[in-house]
């Protein structure tokens, strides 16, 4: 099952961002979260997260949207045997007698597909245009279990970055301030549809139009059983 992901994006001034940042709140959100401390992309950092975006002057927002209606017609053909992902497996690390059901396990799965994508995509567009920083959703799965845990130093430091969550930014403002989208917890189903949100940090602004097409291929497949 392929399904189409619908980018869409809005350009800010790093000011108009800040609105969102709420560093202190969100950081408390990050503290009960299994990753906090134990993953290079995650708080607690060593380094001021202002800091980290005082080289750029613009924000483009980018929203990842997939309509779920296509997995809930065919979600009785799914088994969470085939929707591993390293979002899935650090939830069950940590949770051993935790029963994941199927919604769970997919929406994870497709988190963890879209996180990946969007990751190689804005490092790519980095090598294309200057003074730029991705901001990926989520955190880095790249190693089965982060080497920060072991104290040592990250293996691919060139590729590490950090979202808009980590760096003290409360996502669903940007959705509401962006796009008016407010989004609901459900339990047990799936949602109407999965978002997803990075953003692009750059020093001057960009054609929006250029930067679709360079986000453009982006697809979330889902193997039936």
């Amino acid at each position: 099952m392929k399904l189409p992901v619908k980018v869409r994006l809005k350009q800010l001034k790093k000011a108009t961002l800040f609105e969102a940042y709420k560093n202190e709140e969100v950081l408390g959100y990050c503290q009960r979260c299994n990753n906090y401390g134990k993953n290079f992309s995650c708080p607690d950092f060593m380094f001021d997260t202002t800091s980290y975006l005082e080289p750029y002057n613009y924000a483009t927002i980018i929203m990842t949207e997939i309509d779920t209606q296509p997995i809930k017609a065919q979600i009785d053909k799914l088994e969470i045997a085939n929707l591993s992902s390293r979002v899935f497996n650090n939830y069950i690390k940590e949770k051993p007698d935790e029963v994941v059901d199927i919604s769970s396990a997919i929406s994870m799965y497709a988190f963890n597909d879209i996180k990946d994508q969007m990751t190689d995509k804005l490092i790519e567009i980095e090598k294309d245009i200057d003074n730029t920083v991705g901001l990926p959703p989520g955190s880095c799965t790249k190693c089965i279990t982060c080497l920060k845990q072991q104290g040592q130093p990250c293996i691919y430091p060139e590729t590490l970055r950090y979202s808009l969550e980590a760096l003290g930014f409360m996502v669903s403002d940007i959705y509401k301030q962006c796009f008016d989208l407010g989004l609901g917890w459900t339990k047990g189903e799936l949602p109407v549809a999965f978002y997803s949100c990075s953003a692009l940090m750059t020093k001057e602004k960009i054609n929006e139009t250029m930067l679709l097409d360079k986000l453009h291929g982006i697809v979330l497949n889902i193997n039936e059983a």
